[in-house]
């Protein structure tokens, strides 16, 4: 027999996400982690080496593991400055390290060097290179991307040229996950059958995202006159399977909707929060313009799938934090049974994580870039996906200042939001059919999943904030009365 949860059992339950247990803090807290490294390895104990700076790159649950990624800054004996980087565990109570200690001639920082400590109990090892990411040097070195770039470009039909200047700068880098280099050219100025870009993004991930964005990007521009009158879409200049290296042109970009987003909600200025609503609507239309596209690509992502993937993230987290299965699970259940009852749309090409931050805007015009999780799916998934982030963004904006805010300030952002929200899917609605029901549906499986991602992310200052929207949600929401 399946219980139906009442929306006040469900925020009852939630208060458990309020707050971190201390030996998970404790792994992104750089004081703790700066003076464990400091008590327990010999050279910075005894002070031949001097620890400059812990800076916590990352902490995140995978399988049963919390894996660590550390950036010190240390000073060798000769006053140099260097930068060295520890990967490992954090290990909770009741389970210890398994890992050999390093061997007793290896220093500390070179390679094969180990350590573990406690208060934090970590298990760290020296990072010599990316190893999910071994296209990642070629990226990044000038002449070998310059190389990698000639031949694509005339592959792509600009002609032989010759690069003669090749700028490559990293704007975005997950280590073992995804790194994005922006790539200034110049060239030496013989005719060539078509003008070659000036800037070119060149991405390597771990996995096959590369592959679905190429996909993707490939069958949206056989459909130009589909959507080019709505938006801007990068141009798919090639992809190297064996690498993983997409390569794909520019999108013109004076800033993305994110940023105006948290601008105008941290400003509440009324001409600021007028262009935001103006960006807003503009990218509705794009939105429907790409769903209306009637292309089509090789998957197809459903809210049944989704909601499977939060109760695994759930389970994982339970491993470590066993309070959280029951806390989690009246708003799961709920979720489920709606999911069930109500009818989704048909499923149109999707842009499947779509964000503010994944919206350039120049001018009046909109850009959508980073279409690496592709699929077919109902167009509520990519409306509900993209409120929600809006939301986290709007609660985000009251910390920009540093100050305390009452709680009436915050519900009155709270409700600001809301109104951004509803804006937005009015105006998607002018332009093409979507169930609500369903987009609130997809709005609160990714709000859940967002604090679920503060907990397995360790974000410490995101998961009260998190918390608090997903809590106004269910309260004011209206969905998760029906029934």
């Amino acid at each position: 027999m399946t219980t139906t949860y009442d929306p006040t059992t469900i925020v009852t339950s939630l208060a458990a996400f309020r707050e971190l247990p201390d030996w998970l803090a404790a792994g992104m807290d750089p004081r703790r982690v700066h003076a464990a490294l400091e008590r327990h390895v010999p050279e910075l104990r005894d002070g031949r080496i001097r620890l400059l700076g812990c800076t916590p790159d990352r902490l995140r649950a995978k399988g049963d593991e919390w894996l660590a990624r550390y950036t010190l800054t240390v000073e060798e004996p000769d006053g140099v400055p260097r930068e060295i980087v520890l990967v490992g565990n954090l290990w909770p109570p009741g389970r210890q390290s398994s890992s050999p200690a390093s061997e007793a001639d290896i220093d500390f920082g070179e390679p094969g060097w180990r350590c573990a400590t406690a208060a934090p109990s970590l298990d760290l090892r020296v990072q010599t290179a990316d190893d999910a990411l071994p296209a990642l040097p070629r990226l990044v070195d000038p002449a070998e991307a310059a190389r990698l770039l000639e031949q694509v470009l005339e592959e792509a039909g600009y002609g032989d040229v010759t690069i003669t200047s090749c700028d490559p700068v990293v704007v975005r880098y997950k280590p073992g996950s995804r790194c994005t280099v922006v790539v200034g050219l110049g060239y030496d100025g013989r005719p060539v059958d078509r003008v070659p870009p000036d800037r070119v993004v060149l991405k390597t991930h771990q996995g096959e995202k590369g592959e679905s964005a190429w996909e993707a990007m490939n069958v949206l521009w056989q459909h130009p006159g589909a959507w080019a009158h709505a938006v801007r879409l990068a141009e798919p200049l090639g992809y190297l399977p064996d690498e993983r290296i997409l390569v794909q042109g520019p999108v013109p970009e004076d800033c993305t909707l994110k940023d105006l987003a948290r601008r105008a909600i941290a400003e509440r200025d009324p001409n600021l929060l007028e262009k935001l609503r103006a960006a807003l609507s503009t990218t509705a239309r794009a939105l429907a313009a790409v769903h209306g596209s009637g292309t089509s690509y090789g998957r197809t992502a459903t809210l049944g799938e989704e909601l499977d993937e939060v109760r695994e993230v759930v389970d994982r987290l339970a491993g470590s934090v066993p309070a959280l299965a029951p806390a989690a699970r009246p708003l799961l259940s709920r979720l489920t049974e709606l999911a069930q009852e109500t009818i989704p749309d048909p499923a149109v090409s999707s842009h499947h994580d779509f964000r503010p931050a994944q919206v350039l805007l120049h001018g009046e015009g909109v850009g959508f870039i980073d279409f690496d999780g592709a699929c077919m799916a109902e167009p509520a998934l990519d409306l509900g996906r993209f409120r929600a982030k809006l939301r986290d963004i709007g609660i985000s904006a009251l910390g920009l200042d540093g100050t305390y805010h009452p709680v009436d300030v915050v519900e009155e952002n709270l409700r600001l939001v809301d109104g951004l929200c509803e804006g937005f899917l009015a105006e998607y609605q002018e332009h093409s059919a979507v169930s609500r029901d369903r987009v609130l549906l997809w709005e609160t499986c990714d709000l859940l999943t967002s604090l679920l991602h503060a907990w397995s992310k360790v974000r410490l200052a995101r998961v009260e904030a998190r918390l608090a929207v997903l809590v106004h949600q269910v309260e004011t929401g209206g969905l998760l009365d029906h029934g």
